[in-house]
């Protein structure tokens, strides 16, 4: 409790006013890596879930170009098209 309380001050900008300049600094950046590293590794953890899923086919993977610009459903429909045309 003591830890969520003293978050809580630091994000409001109290309770550090006892501490020199050099330690608040310092306090900050450590809050400000923390978060960072929070941040960066909950974007590896997506990334690696995302692999994993296309890996095991859960979810489709992203087309080439090549494999877009020769997709047999495009070409189907362009077909189609034609097809009702005449």
């Amino acid at each position: 409790m003591l830890k969520v309380k003293r978050m809580r001050d630091l994000k409001e900008g109290r309770g550090i006013g006892e501490q020199s300049k050099e330690d608040k600094e310092n306090e900050c950046c450590v809050f400000i890596q923390r978060r960072i590293r929070g941040i960066l590794a909950r974007k590896y953890v997506n990334r690696m879930r995302v692999e994993e899923m296309e890996f095991l086919g859960m979810i489709t993977r992203k087309k080439t170009p090549e494999e877009l610009r020769d997709d047999p459903i495009k070409k189907m429909l362009a077909t189609q098209k034609e097809r009702k045309l005449i």
